[in-house]
C-alpha cells in the first residue's frame, strides 16, 4: 500500500506531504526521476551518489515550498531536479538565448481595431496545431524552437497538415539575419530567414543540439513565410486576441530559478518582465485564469513539457513584451 501511494506521488512529480521524506521515499522519487524524458544517466557511481544528494535537497525544498502554499503552483520532480540552483542558473545563461528587439525597424503590428473577437478559452494543442514537446538540450536555441512552433501552427492552419520543421537549420544557417546559433537569437529574425530561404522538415535536417555548418542544400524547403506580425509590446489584450484568432504565438519570457522544479499549477511567482531570456510558444489561454505555454525542455519538465502562467490580464514573466507570429503561404 505504501509503495503504491509513493508511486502515485512520484508519477505526478509533485511532492506534497507534511512529514520529511524517508530514505525509501527519496529513493522512489529518484527512480522515477531517472525515467524522465531527457535523462542521460551517470557514468560513475560517485557521480550518481553526488547527484542523488543534490536531488534530495531539492525534494526537501520542493516539499517545504508546497507545504507553505503561498503560490498557485507546485514544485516537484523535473528533469533538472539533480542540479543545484547555481548549476541551473548557469545552464539558463547558456541555453536561454533571446535578444532585445532591434529598434527603428518597420514591422507590421497586430491591429485590435480590425481583429476578430477571441473566444474565452483556446487550446491549440487540442486543436491539433502543435507538434509534440521537443528538447533543445544544452544549446541556446530556444529562439529556434519558438520560431518553428509559430511556423508549425500557421502551416497547420493554412495547409491543414501538422509538420515538424527544422530547428537545426535555423541554428546553422540564419546568422545573416542576426541570429547566433547556440548563443541566442530572435524569433523575428528566424521568420526573416524562412521568408528568404524556406525551411526543411525536421526529419530531413534533424536536431543535433550543437551548432554546425549550414547544410540546407542537402534538403528541400517545405514551408515559406511571407511576413510576420508583432504584438504591441506589453499589450495582453492584443496577445490574447491574436492567440485566440490567429494561432500559436512565439513569445519571450523571463525564465527564473522557480522554473527549475516547476511541476504544475498556475505559475505566479514574481519575474522580471524586462529580462527576457527564453523563447517559448504561447499555445492557449483561459481568460481570467492562465496562459498555456509550450517549452522546449522535454516532456520531463513542468506539465508534460508545458507551463501555465497565471493571469491573462497580467504580463506574467514578460510574455507580452516580445510576441509575434508568421504568415505562411498556402501550398
Amino acid at each position: 500500500m505504501l509503495w503504491t501511494a509513493l508511486a502515485a506521488v512520484a508519477f505526478g512529480r509533485v511532492v506534497n506531504q507534511a512529514e520529511p521524506f524517508t530514505e525509501d521515499e527519496y529513493w522512489t522519487l529518484w527512480k522515477h526521476f531517472q525515467t524522465l524524458d531527457g535523462h542521460t544517466g551517470y557514468t560513475t557511481m560517485p557521480e550518481h551518489n553526488e547527484r542523488f544528494e543534490i536531488f534530495k535537497k531539492n525534494m526537501d525544498l520542493a516539499r517545504e515550498f508546497n507545504q507553505k502554499g503561498e503560490y498557485t503552483f507546485t514544485l516537484g520532480v523535473t528533469i533538472f531536479a539533480d542540479k543545484t540552483r547555481d548549476e541551473f542558473e548557469d545552464w539558463l545563461k547558456l541555453t536561454s538565448g533571446t535578444k532585445p528587439r532591434a529598434s527603428g525597424i518597420e514591422r507590421a503590428l497586430f491591429d485590435m481595431d480590425t481583429a476578430e473577437t477571441a473566444p474565452d478559452t483556446m487550446d491549440w494543442v487540442s486543436q491539433g496545431a502543435v507538434t509534440p514537446i521537443k528538447n533543445q538540450g544544452s544549446c541556446g536555441s530556444c529562439w529556434a524552437f519558438s520560431t518553428t512552433g509559430g511556423i508549425e501552427g500557421q502551416n497547420y492552419l493554412v495547409n491543414k497538415k501538422l509538420s515538424s520543421f527544422s530547428e537545426q537549420e535555423l541554428v546553422d544557417c540564419s546568422q545573416a539575419e542576426g541570429n547566433q546559433g547556440c548563443n541566442g537569437g530572435l524569433m523575428d529574425d528566424g521568420f526573416k530567414f524562412v521568408e528568404s530561404d524556406g525551411l526543411c522538415f525536421e526529419s530531413a535536417y534533424p536536431y543535433k543540439g550543437v551548432g554546425g555548418s549550414c547544410e540546407k542544400s542537402t534538403c528541400t524547403s517545405q514551408v515559406t513565410v511571407t511576413s510576420f506580425t508583432d504584438i504591441p509590446q506589453g499589450n495582453t489584450d492584443a496577445l490574447m486576441t491574436a492567440c485566440g484568432t490567429k494561432g500559436p504565438i512565439s513569445i519571450a519570457v523571463d525564465a527564473n530559478f522557480f522554473w527549475q522544479l516547476y511541476s504544475g499549477g498556475l505559475f505566479n511567482h514574481p519575474c522580471n518582465p524586462s529580462k527576457l531570456d527564453h523563447g517559448v510558444l504561447l499555445v492557449g489561454y483561459e481568460k481570467g485564469s492562465y496562459w498555456k505555454v509550450k517549452n522546449s525542455w522535454g516532456s520531463g519538465w513542468g506539465e508534460k513539457g508545458y507551463i501555465r502562467l497565471a493571469g491573462t490580464d497580467a504580463n506574467t514573466c514578460g510574455l507580452a513584451n516580445s510576441a509575434s507570429y508568421p504568415t505562411v503561404s498556402s501550398k
